[in-house]
């Protein structure tokens, strides 16, 4: 599980918008990416610890918990739109 800052978001999203993968949801907080080259799966879920949100990925980066790995960043938008939507109701 890492912490999400606006610093490291910042790196994974931008390595997402490179390689496109595709999103999934599977529950709220959950979700499945897919590399749309290899067609690996992977799942993301999102947390939050008082007022500090974390990430976590069972891909090889997301596993050794150094930065956030492209599949969350590819995750976060549909997570962020989600959430507001739970809140709103």
């Amino acid at each position: 599980m890492i912490e999400i800052t606006n610093e490291n978001i910042a790196k994974a999203t931008a390595k997402a918008r490179q390689t496109k993968p595709l999103v999934k949801v599977v529950e709220f907080r959950t979700y499945q990416v897919t590399n749309r080259e290899t067609g690996a799966k992977y799942e993301v879920v999102f947390s939050k610890i008082g007022n500090r949100k974390y990430a976590e990925c069972n891909c090889k980066a997301g596993t050794q918990g150094k930065h956030l790995c492209y599949h969350v960043g590819a995750s976060i938008a549909m997570h962020i739109v989600l959430a507001e939507q739970t809140i709103k109701v």
